[in-house]
């Protein structure tokens, strides 16, 4: 996530420079100084881990301290070593804050799904009863050393002596500071139910955790919000005051976030000093970056690791119990479980074996059921045969219309043309097949004269043999529908999961009112905004490298749209966001699988 992040930043940054203005790396250097920067500016222009950058910094240090410019064209090296140092040390600040908003973000859904009702609460006081037993058996350990001043014995825990210490009222007091220390609505131990006081303690977290988070994200969201100054900075272009303004004004951004987060910090060491300020108006170019590079230099060699300290000294008490505490009540009543289980499993042998056999016969069933008798009916269905039941003509009834079409048909044969038995049967099957050419010969020479065939002939006769053939054409029609619709009962439907819920968080902090601070005109995000934005961005970027396929026109696509979200340019207002959050529910909604009115629902 972080690698992603830092390589898109760099990257993005440097993209805009270069196309702003053109790079020394790529002029012919005439002395081997200008060399030696080049290849420091070249180091610098790739995204670099933490270690790497701080040596990278130092070695612009030396070679900035040691030397003195020579010419315009190493002036102008020592500003590019200066201003990528910069933009690496920006990279990496936003890189650790975001890291930390995402750990306190999933620290507290973590907590979220826990303190929900059906969401586990009961098994997490279970996790933690031995913890919350030996903070009670701390709590009292504590309290006789203070009522007796001497080395603890088992006289001490005897009951009278216990009575002297602990007073009735004071038991409650001691319960609740050992098992929900972290429940800050006052409550009756005796009445109030544990898993409501267990879901109390998680919310508790949560808000801290989000509190946390929220802090994170502002600082992440004001640093943001100087990237055009970034990249300013990192130009040839303008005055040499706009040059030192801009490079200057990110440092102090830098520092001073680092600094508030440290002053929010309850183990704040206050020997460290704040960064005092930096007056680089007088100074040359050259003094300017002899003054800057070490202050980057502090920056990531301890107020970033400072910095670190404190998140993790803040997040201790914050996270989820740790794996072995999650874990222990199924390594204790596991192996009796299974114990108890195994035993009746042999004691019942007979009884489970007939369970078997029923079970058995209930997948054969199934399968046969509900795979391969459907599997047959389309097959049938397709080429037209087969003998399946029908639903709106019934088996009985086309039958019976078909023997007495035999039938008449037959008689009528017999009776007028004299066939024989022999081709009175062949006659049988082409009646069977459909085909009634002996009738409608009849039929052809009554028609010659049909008013005298009505009287003395077969006219009306061979007429109600077509009408009844008619009748059997369309109950055979009928059935192949049926067996149509028959043939579908077995279907399968596949539900696709994306992260939807990212981008529904996205519209939700755009809908947010502008800041008091923030420019209406522009429709400007407060701080804390736009780093909650960067941070659900993060999570789609990450959705898109690792899950839509690689080098295609859909994961391009989502990271287009991304980096509009992103705005880096800032030339976005926030209803232009919006139309963007739109169009990536249009465009992403039906391919990616994403039901917007559920997601909707589900969020609220």
């Amino acid at each position: 996530m972080s690698t992603t992040f830092s390589e898109y930043q760099t990257r993005s940054i440097l993209q805009t420079v270069l196309i702003r203005t053109p790079s020394h790396v790529d002029r012919v250097a005439t002395t081997t100084r200008e060399r030696r920067l080049q290849s420091l500016v070249s180091q610098l222009n790739a995204p670099l881990q933490k270690d790497a950058l701080i040596a990278s910094i130092s070695a612009c240090i030396r070679e900035v301290g040691e030397h003195e410019c020579q010419n315009a064209e190493e002036e102008a090296l020592e500003w590019a070593t200066l201003g990528r140092s910069v933009l690496g040390v920006y990279t990496e600040v936003m890189r650790i804050l975001l890291m930390q908003a995402r750990e306190a973000e999933e620290e507290a859904d973590w907590w979220r799904r826990v303190g929900q009702v059906g969401g586990g609460t009961a098994w997490y006081l279970l996790q933690t009863f031995p913890q919350r037993l030996g903070r009670l058996g701390k709590e009292v350990i504590y309290t006789i050393k203070e009522h007796s001043n001497q080395p603890i014995t088992l006289q001490a825990f005897s009951v009278q002596n216990l009575d002297r210490i602990f007073p009735q009222n004071a038991f409650p007091h001691l319960f609740k500071r050992a098992f929900f220390p972290h429940t800050r609505i006052p409550f009756d131990v005796f009445r109030t139910n544990p898993i409501e006081l267990t879901r109390r303690e998680c919310r508790a977290h949560r808000l801290d955790l989000e509190k946390l988070r929220d802090k994170r994200a502002e600082s992440l969201g004001r640093l943001a919000s100087i990237r055009r100054v970034v990249e300013d900075a990192l130009t040839e272009k303008g005055s040499v005051e706009e040059k030192k303004d801009n490079i200057l004004t990110v440092l102090q951004l830098l520092e001073a976030s680092l600094h508030d987060d440290l002053l929010d910090s309850p183990n704040l060491d206050l020997s460290v000093p704040p960064p005092s300020p930096l007056q680089v108006q007088q100074m040359s170019i050259s003094k300017t970056t002899r003054a800057i590079l070490p202050r980057l230099q502090t920056i990531l060699g301890s107020t970033l690791n400072t910095h670190a300290n404190m998140h993790s000294t803040m997040m201790s008490p914050l996270r989820r119990p740790s794996r072995l505490t999650r874990l222990w009540p199924r390594f204790v009543f596991l192996p009796p479980l299974a114990w108890v289980v195994f035993r009746t499993i042999f004691n019942s042998r007979a009884q489970l074996y007939a369970t078997m056999i029923d079970a058995r016969e209930t997948v054969v069933g199934f399968w046969y059921s509900w795979v391969i008798e459907p599997i047959q009916g389309i097959l049938q269905t397709v080429r037209t045969g087969g003998d399946e039941s029908t639903r709106v003509v019934s088996k009985e009834g086309l039958n019976s219309d078909l023997d007495s079409l035999e039938r008449m048909v037959l008689s009528l044969a017999k009776e007028k043309l004299n066939y024989s038995q022999e081709q009175l049967e062949t006659l049988s099957y082409q009646v069977r097949q459909g085909d009634l050419t002996p009738v409608l010969k009849i039929y052809e020479q009554d028609i010659k004269s049909p008013l005298s065939s009505i009287f003395t002939g077969n006219l009306v006769r061979s007429l109600l043999i077509q009408v009844h053939k008619t009748k059997v054409d369309v109950d055979l029609a009928l059935s192949g529908i049926d067996k149509l619709i028959h043939s579908q009962e077995l279907t399968f439907a596949f539900v696709g999961v994306a992260p939807s819920l990212a981008v529904l968080r996205v519209e939700r902090l755009l809908n947010i009112p502008p800041s008091s601070n923030s420019d209406p005109d522009k429709g400007a995000n407060s701080p804390l905004t736009q780093g909650l934005i960067i941070l659900s961005v993060n999570h789609m970027r990450n959705y898109a490298v690792n899950h839509l396929p690689p080098r295609s026109q859909l994961q391009q696509g989502f990271l287009d749209d991304i980096e509009d979200l992103e705005d880096a340019s800032g030339q976005l207002t926030r209803e232009d966001k919006l139309r963007v959050v739109d169009r990536m529910w249009r465009s992403w909604g039906s391919i990616l699988g994403w039901d917007g009115d559920a997601i909707r629902c589900m969020a609220q």
